[in-house]
């Protein structure tokens, strides 16, 4: 089961860096729970897929070429954390972040996404 999660994420993280943003929505439940750390530009608490795709919308506004850069995946019966290194330009400085995504997994669909971010310095200013 944990392999099956990490292959689902892994695509979701796939289709993400291609800018397919409607291939990663496809991988959450209806009714997901997801928080992203309110240090972050992007941050924000949201519940379910709509809500959700405000906060794709919040990213897009915050970061031009924003990228993910994957260290690790590693997974225990539900739950799936992945490990990297997020750059991009916002508000037209270079910058960046290290995170872990924490996935929680229920039947083939993420129902909750919480992110836990180290930001570089000039994102706290």
């Amino acid at each position: 089961m944990a392999n099956d999660n990490v292959e689902l994420l892994q695509g979701a993280y796939e289709a993400f860096g291609r800018g397919d943003i409607p291939a990663v929505m496809e991988v959450f439940a209806d009714d997901i729970d997801w928080s992203v750390a309110e240090v972050l530009p992007q941050g924000m608490r949201v519940r379910g897929k709509d809500e959700v795709g405000g906060f794709f919308q919040r990213l897009g506004d915050a970061w031009s070429n924003l990228q993910l850069d994957i260290d690790a995946f590693v997974a225990e019966g539900d739950r799936v954390c992945v490990i990297g290194q997020a750059s991009g330009t916002h508000d037209g400085a270079d910058t960046g972040y290290g995170f872990v995504h924490s996935w929680t997994m229920r039947d083939g669909a993420a129902v909750g996404f919480h992110e836990y971010a180290d930001p570089a310095p000039e994102l706290l200013s």
